[in-house]
């Protein structure tokens, strides 16, 4: 469908999901970097988690269903649930839009695998 006086198609969900991820993954990005956000121990376990996940909607998917209520409250489980498994849904895990979001898991999952400090804290 086109949209009228346009010669391109109109914006489809998918669209709008991709637009909604670039903007919004650079919030909790600026928040982290700047220590505003300081995700929790179970947030940190589950970036951890997709960080070695295969990045499909059924398995983002599953891993969300299967994080507990603390992490599905979290920052970073909302981006996830709001906009990437309807991007996923469209495109595939290398998408350029995916990167970021990406990156920040890997930092997370870096963070929450680091040993403790002092060392023998818990």
């Amino acid at each position: 469908m086109r949209r009228p006086g346009r010669r391109q198609p109109g914006l489809g969900p998918a669209d709008l999901a991709r637009r909604r991820l670039e903007r919004d993954i650079a919030r909790p990005n600026t928040a982290h970097e700047r220590t505003q956000w300081i995700p929790s121990e179970d947030e940190l376990e589950f970036a951890a988690g997709l960080a070695r996940t295969p990045w499909t909607e059924h398995a983002i998917r599953t891993a969300l269903r299967e994080a507990g209520d603390s992490v599905r409250v979290g920052r970073l489980a909302r981006l996830l649930d709001a906009n990437a498994i309807t991007v996923l849904r469209h495109v595939n895990a290398d998408d350029p839009v995916l990167h970021a979001l990406r990156r920040m898991v890997d930092v997370l999952a870096a963070v929450a695998e680091r040993p403790p400090w002092p060392p023998g804290a818990a």
